[in-house]
């Protein structure tokens, strides 16, 4: 399996989007592939121009069809597609229908208590917007820096009118930020770090997303290697002591109480 896939299929895969580890993948800097700025960019607009249900099963087939050879039979499953299509449409013709942080953390909470990972791992409403911010700055940054792929694409965040992020998540955001939970523990302390010095990313490089050019040479999320991710030990430790089935049902669990 080609690395570029085995990233992405992070969120484009309700198993393989926390079994990362469990199924021989590593976690590390996402490369994009040759025509990845094309394909993200056909990614960016269908996300923009949702406007009926229809417009939104076409944004999630896009995804799931670019990967459809690598990505596990689950992920081909129409009714995994409408529930994802489902809530995407609803979050982007009604602001109150978004995704709400709190019920986001919950979602990812039991996941954690279900998985006996390390009580750490939870997260607060609070540093889960933190975290949705820096993401979503990243992702802005590298958009504006012609650096932009399939994990910079700024138009799945929801917005408000002004252009900052909207108390609520869309569907294939909230799925983003479950595959960072799950792979990359780090971003969670550097999230914890920021709310504890009362700082948010777009604050913090808000010079340079509002200038006409980009002259940033690095703002981009912290990757780290070599280290014991708790959660991809809790995962294994309960995929091997309960079966396959029942940690499929763990995670199919967590996204369905996200998504519904």
């Amino acid at each position: 399996m080609k690395r570029r896939s085995l990233l992405l299929l992070g969120f484009l895969s309700p198993i393989a989007l926390y079994t990362s580890r469990f199924l021989g993948a590593r976690a590390v800097r996402a490369q994009a592939p040759i025509d990845g700025r094309k394909q993200a960019e056909e990614l960016n607009q269908l996300a923009l121009t949702i406007k009926t249900p229809a417009d939104a099963r076409r944004f999630v087939d896009f995804l799931a069809d670019i990967f459809s050879r690598d990505a596990p039979s689950g992920w081909t499953r129409n009714s995994l597609r409408n529930l994802i299509a489902q809530a995407e449409f609803a979050a982007v013709s009604d602001p109150q229908k978004t995704i709400p942080k709190a019920r986001l953390a919950e979602a990812w909470n039991r996941y954690v208590d279900t998985l006996q990972a390390p009580g750490d791992q939870k997260v607060t409403a609070e540093e889960l917007h933190n975290l949705r911010d820096a993401i979503w700055t990243s992702a802005r940054l590298a958009w504006k820096g012609n650096r932009g792929n399939f994990w910079a694409v700024p138009s799945i965040y929801a917005t408000l009118p002004d252009g900052d992020l909207a108390p609520g998540c869309r569907a294939v955001e909230s799925i983003r930020l479950l595959w960072d939970l799950a792979n990359m523990p780090d971003n969670l302390k550097g999230a914890r770090d920021r709310v504890s010095k009362g700082q948010l990313s777009s604050d913090i490089f808000r010079k340079e997303l509002q200038s006409p050019q980009l002259t940033l040479t690095g703002a981009r999320m912290s990757f780290s290697e070599g280290k014991v991710n708790p959660v991809w030990l809790a995962q294994r430790n309960y995929a091997q002591a309960k079966g396959k089935k029942a940690f499929n049902q763990a995670v199919v669990a967590m996204l369905t109480k996200t998504l519904s």
